[in-house]
């Protein structure tokens, strides 16, 4: 038979936008501004006490994928902390953060799918300001 994943894999890189250096600069900016700062203001007030239990551990990075409507489509983790309930708290501040706001209209008429890493950084017992890339495997 024909191959049922060819042409599905092209519309799926078509609808998703993957973040790159170049879109953080542009008119997107302003949105993963504010879910990041939405996140950590979570991630500060739920994840320092798993944070302080599990000293030696290193800052978890997730690949999240948001839907154009703000909904969490995934989480999951890249690059483990070194700590599975340090890594749990990582994916449950970002369901507790959900819903997200929806894509700004000139980027939910082309995407509808927005995914990218995000690396905690967690200092003094509270979420600093983790970083955004593109996700490892988007070369």
């Amino acid at each position: 038979g024909e191959d049922p994943g060819s042409s599905e894999l092209a519309g799926k890189e078509r609808a998703e936008l993957w973040i790159t250096p170049d879109t953080r600069e542009s008119s997107l900016a302003p949105y993963l501004d504010a879910w990041r700062r939405k996140v950590e203001r979570l991630g500060t007030l739920n994840y320092p006490a798993a944070a302080r239990q599990t000293p030696g551990t290193t800052s978890p990075v997730l690949e999240v994928a948001i839907g154009a409507d703000g909904r969490l489509a995934s989480a999951v983790v890249r690059r483990s902390s070194g700590s599975p309930a340090l890594d749990a708290a990582a994916i449950s501040i970002l369901k507790l953060a959900s819903p997200f706001e929806p894509f700004p209209r000139e980027l939910a008429t082309h995407y509808r799918v927005l995914r990218f890493a995000y690396a905690w950084e967690f200092a003094e017992g509270r979420a600093a300001r983790g970083t955004l890339t593109a996700p490892a495997d988007s070369r």
